[in-house]
């Protein structure tokens, strides 16, 4: 795959996903305060920044999560260690149903299957709760 710009924005029944830097910094700044109380406009920009060079580099590839209803960030999903033999399916969302993390996880591991269908994978996933976990080993297999 010679760039990433085609994956982008992913949609999902309620979800659409997309670049960071297509969301306003103040809301992904809110959003990481939620989880990390010293997050302000220099880190998070940093984060944004040392982000979106991973996905240049085609090291990693991390989207901003809107809500479709309500047009609001809600959180981060992507693929980490692109270069590895096993990926990591990253999702982190604050406040939402294990339904919506299961829409957006599940999504995210089509598009794993879709172009790298023979790296391993594991799972970061938040919330990360026994419902959530016995769901996503059935959808892994």
């Amino acid at each position: 795959m010679n760039s990433f710009e085609g994956l982008r924005p992913i949609m999902t029944q309620h979800f659409t996903l997309d670049w960071l830097t297509k969301f306003k910094l103040p809301e992904v700044i809110h959003f990481q305060q939620r989880t990390d109380t010293n997050a302000d406009v220099h880190n998070t920009s940093d984060f944004i920044n040392a982000t979106m060079n991973d996905v240049m580099s085609k090291k990693a590839l991390l989207w901003g999560v809107m809500n479709q209803q309500i047009h609001e960030f809600v959180g981060m999903a992507g693929i980490a260690n692109l270069n590895q033999e096993e990926v990591t399916i990253y999702v982190n969302l604050v406040d939402m149903s294990a339904d919506d993390v299961l829409e957006i996880t599940h999504r995210v591991m089509q598009l794993q299957k879709e172009y790298w269908p023979n790296a391993k994978r594991r799972f970061n996933i938040t919330p990360h709760d026994k419902e959530i976990r016995d769901k996503i080993g059935f959808l892994a297999n």
